[in-house]
């Protein structure tokens, strides 16, 4: 399966430790750190000892001293076997300081897999590799870009000792494994002929949700109904059904039934839902027209006004977008006031906040999401715009030594800024401001 690529140019401290799911054995950890290692990735599973069928957590952390590395490319690990789907990282999140054998490191998570083991057996989780540039150490009050070490780390393997579930294996199991709750609910009890009905099937719980095989929903022949649709948040899966009926009468919907596994308590349960009954009745009711059966004064009406209606919302759409971008001018205003014209930072100004300056304003010029380009895609990006050679290698030279104050490990370089790279910055703001796209 194709794991989803989330943008690797944020500097690795902007990431966080992602808390991984309790489960019932200890999570366990490999490292490929060695004696003297300025950067090393550490692999930890939730749980060796899944039974099949049972969700875990593969979370892939990197430590690194002085300066925060940059990642140039990666490669994902195999799961022969393995169902994996990778979570959703989160931007914008802060590495956590810590220290390995008396020496200060700080860490962050850079990968993470939900995993689920199709069957019993021994499985090898193994292939992360990230190419990462490494700055040379270089003083805080220079702007001269520094050369890069290209570095290659690897992380180290994961073995998954799945464990084969109880027998006998009930024939009703839907391969759910974990604590489930399961509803059917409807949101028109009593309804009229021809009027949309819907009924969702939620499971909520922890466990692999993404695995199980929902029950089927079996209606009434008089119902008209579209496929099940299913959709997922955190924590909960649904099946969401609409029907039409087409005749009046009381319809009893049977109650569902799911049989899982709970890892914990080592026992199957049938998880039995509440049966539905729909009372459906002669006549739309008053303000609530079917789908698909509106008057035809109704569909009159709609075809006269909709040249109106459109243009309305044109309208609307175009004073919002002004007067968004009449705010987002202010407030960048505002934020750039915030530094004395001097040179001297105020206290509430911060290497962070500066950053974010540059970034609010080159994203309002016209570049999505600035923060999570590297150095030579935002260069890239700035060559379609009027702003000078010499100004972007500025710009990269700023954003760098504003990192480095922020994300040394000792966070001791960010309590100070250079009055030299104050004034850089607000040189640079005024450029931002007035850049334009070219041609």
């Amino acid at each position: 399966m194709m794991m989803r690529r989330f943008a690797r140019s944020l500097l690795l401290s902007l990431l966080a430790v992602v808390s991984l799911a309790p489960c019932s054995t200890p999570a366990v950890a490999a490292a490929s750190e060695k004696p003297g290692n300025r950067l090393f990735l550490t692999a930890s599973a939730s749980n060796t000892h899944p039974f099949a069928g049972q969700e875990i957590v593969l979370t892939y952390t990197l430590s690194f001293r002085d300066v925060a590395p940059k990642i140039s490319s990666e490669t994902n690990p195999s799961f022969k076997g393995l169902w994996a789907k990778e979570s959703l990282p989160e931007r914008f999140m802060k590495s956590v300081p810590k220290k390995v054998n008396g020496n200060e490191f700080r860490s962050a998570v850079v990968k993470q897999f939900r995993v689920v083991p199709l069957q019993s057996g021994t499985f090898t989780i193994e292939g992360y590799v990230m190419q990462c540039l490494l700055p040379q150490q270089q003083s805080g009050t220079t702007l001269k870009e520094s050369p890069e070490t290209t570095l290659r780390v690897t992380a180290p393997p994961v073995t998954l000792f799945s464990l084969a579930l109880p027998e006998p294996v009930p024939e009703s199991f839907s391969g759910g494994v974990g604590s489930f709750t399961l509803d059917l609910n409807t949101d028109h009890p009593q309804i009229r002929i021809g009027e949309p009905l819907r009924l969702k099937l939620i499971v909520t719980g922890r466990g692999s949700l993404h695995t199980l095989q929902l029950p089927r929903l079996i209606l009434p022949e008089s119902f008209r109904h579209n496929p099940p649709e299913r959709s997922s948040s955190s924590g909960s899966i649904t099946s969401t059904i609409t029907a039409w009926p087409q005749v009046t009468g009381l319809f009893h919907i049977p109650a569902l039934r799911l049989t899982v596994f709970n890892p914990e308590t080592r026992v199957y349960t049938t998880l039995v839902t509440k049966a539905v009954t729909i009372s459906v009745e002669e006549g739309p009711l008053p303000g609530r027209m079917s789908e698909g059966r509106e008057p035809a004064s109704v569909e009159r009406v709609k075809s006269s006004s909709a040249t109106l209606v459109a243009g309305i919302v044109v309208t609307i759409v175009l004073l919002l977008t002004i007067i968004g971008l009449v705010l987002k001018r202010r407030k960048g205003q505002q934020r750039s006031s915030a530094t004395v014209s001097g040179g001297e930072p105020e206290e509430s100004v911060s290497a962070e906040k500066m950053k974010q300056q540059l970034f609010t304003l080159l994203e309002a010029a016209g570049i999505p999401n600035p923060g999570a380009l590297r150095r030579k895609e935002l260069d890239r990006a700035l060559q379609d715009f009027t702003i000078p050679v010499e100004s972007r290698l500025e710009l990269s030279a700023v954003l760098d030594s504003l990192d480095k104050m922020l994300y040394s490990p000792s966070g001791k370089n960010a309590e100070t800024i250079p009055v030299s790279i104050v004034a850089k910055v607000n040189d640079l703001l005024t450029l931002l401001k007035k850049m334009k796209r070219s041609g």
